[in-house]
């Protein structure tokens, strides 16, 4: 798997200054800073939400939800916001929840842009093929337990034990353990096809 270039995480803006024209700076500023993370993120976030189970269209919104919060917050409390250790592993933790949060009268569909997943093709697989092998992958992720779909995404977008224990409140030791159980169960289901 290519490493793929990470965004750095939103500073936080200075202190708003005691006049408006400082204040819409600062604004401006953040937002910028906002707008980047989303564009560089979006679609990663979406690709970890269905590897953990979610269907495009609920991954869309998951993640556009979990995004519209993180913009709240930005808003409401900067320094909030830059105390987040990681930024990224935060983000998709909020969005599996939104994902995972049951039906019901308070949940809140956000209307997301969407920007589409890149056609980037491996080089020597026509576009068929890849699909075929994507959906092979996806569906075997999906007979993996929720704990282990979870991890599993975690760890195909490159986050550390450390920081799957950490978003998911489990030790290092049981991350370890999800992901060679995990493995062995995905050899297994996609070396029958």
């Amino acid at each position: 798997m290519a490493a793929e270039e990470l965004p750095p995480p939103l500073a936080s803006p200075p202190a708003f200054a005691g006049n408006a024209v400082g204040a819409a700076e600062n604004l401006v500023a953040m937002r910028g800073q906002w707008i980047t993370f989303y564009d560089a993120e979006y679609h990663l976030v979406v690709r970890f939400l269905m590897r953990s189970g979610a269907s495009l269209e609920d991954a869309r919104d998951a993640a556009g939800e979990a995004f519209a919060e993180s913009w709240a917050l930005l808003q409401r409390r900067p320094d909030s916001w830059a105390q987040i250790n990681n930024q990224r592993s935060w983000l998709r933790t909020v969005a599996l929840r939104k994902h995972r949060r049951p039906p019901g009268p308070r949940r809140r569909l956000v209307p997301v842009a969407g920007a589409e997943i890149p056609d980037t093709a491996a080089p020597g697989l026509e576009p068929g093929e890849l699909t075929a092998q994507t959906l092979a992958v996806l569906e075997a992720l999906g007979r993996l337990d929720r704990q282990a779909q979870t991890v599993m995404a975690f760890l195909m977008d490159g986050f550390p034990a450390p920081v799957i224990a950490q978003a998911m409140g489990i030790t290092e030791q049981r991350v370890r353990d999800v992901t060679k159980k995990a493995r062995a169960t995905l050899k297994r289901t996609l070396s029958q096809r």
